[in-house]
């Protein structure tokens, strides 16, 4: 995208996201990973964590990414730009499981297994040109975001239950 915009003198951007996350997300173990343990808490399903449990992301909400492309699109410069939800944001995968625990008072079941090859130990996005280029930041931290996530999944438990239809 930078090559093209460059040759060709165009305002584009290339947006490096972080783990997205909130409500009407259908996750997943690998990515939607917060829906997927907010999911298997309501289901009372195991969560699996390959590793320790400690390998921090900084997880960013929906709407702050949306925002990113409208600040973008309102006043942003051709370039990249990383989008998430910098240290304020970064969480272990077992403080995640902890919050959504103590928010539902239901005791999630972990499953440890072997590390997996080549996973990050530690990744929190440098969002500064993001800040300073768009006037953007992220404004919901985890401990709102999935709070709001939490009473999505509840509100639409149907949609999650088998035999269950939207």
């Amino acid at each position: 995208v930078t090559v093209y915009a460059s040759s060709y003198g165009l305002r584009a951007a290339s947006f490096r996201l972080t783990g997205i996350y909130g409500t009407r997300q259908l996750g997943g173990e690998d990515h939607g990973w917060v829906a997927n343990f907010v999911i298997r808490n309501r289901l009372g399903w195991p969560v699996t964590l390959f590793g320790t449990g400690k390998q921090v992301r900084d997880i960013v909400y929906a709407t702050d990414v949306a925002e990113a492309f409208l600040a973008f699109y309102e006043r942003g410069e051709a370039g990249t730009y990383n989008i998430g939800g910098g240290p304020e944001s970064a969480i272990s995968l077992l403080e995640c499981i902890e919050l959504i625990d103590d928010v539902t008072g239901r005791k999630t079941e972990v499953r440890m297994q072997d590390g997996r090859f080549g996973d990050l130990l530690y990744f929190v996005c440098k969002i500064e040109r993001a800040r300073e280029a768009l006037a953007w930041e992220p404004r919901i931290r985890p401990n709102q975001g999935v709070p709001l996530l939490i009473d999505w999944v509840e509100a639409n438990s149907h949609l999650f239950e088998a035999g269950g239809s939207p």
